[in-house]
């Protein structure tokens, strides 16, 4: 989830795989009011580097800064990165699987939102779960959605088609389903 070299990359299946994770994402990002963040996608990128983000996503602290708002920054980033891990597990599970969330993917994500929360924020676990079970819910009820499901289907079908789509195009066809 996190941006140093250190973070894991996202393994997919194949091309279908990665074309519903990465449309999971961009809903996410919707969801999540987040957009703006994003510059668009790029299926052909690697791991979370198929979501093109701003250079602003990326800020890691200023000495100019407090340390207070910086480390609010960077929690934020993590708070949005488990949002759209969640977001890219469940709908590759949900959508194209057809499969229902387990309680070993459930167990999976935890652990690697705790991990993330830890190294990025220095948060325990006890403090990561809360946050990670309010994405959870929210995302579930937004992936068993059958309008939304269908159409984050037909954006997944875009996607492996054009292979790159701008923010903006990202946005309107989001705003149009959510």
């Amino acid at each position: 989830m996190h941006s140093s070299s250190k973070r894991q990359s996202i393994k997919y299946r194949n091309d279908d795989d990665k074309a519903y994770g990465v449309a999971g994402m961009a809903l996410g990002l919707a969801v999540f009011d987040v957009s703006a963040l994003s510059r668009g996608l790029d299926l052909d990128a690697t791991g979370f580097e198929c979501l093109q983000f701003s250079p602003d996503f990326f800020f890691e602290g200023n000495p100019l800064i407090s340390a207070k708002d910086s480390w609010k920054n960077i929690y934020s980033h993590f708070q949005v990165m488990m949002g759209l891990s969640i977001a890219n597990a469940m709908c590759r599970k949900m959508l194209l699987d057809h499969g229902t969330i387990d309680h070993k993917l459930r167990a999976i994500l935890l652990e690697a939102a705790c991990n993330e929360g830890k190294e990025a924020c220095q948060l325990e676990k006890e403090e990561v779960e809360p946050l990670f079970d309010k994405y959870f819910t929210h995302l579930l009820g937004v992936f068993s959605n059958r309008t939304i499901a269908q159409a984050v289907r037909e954006f997944a079908s875009i996607l492996r088609q054009e292979r790159t789509i701008p923010r903006d195009d990202m946005e309107d066809f989001f705003s149009n389903v959510l």
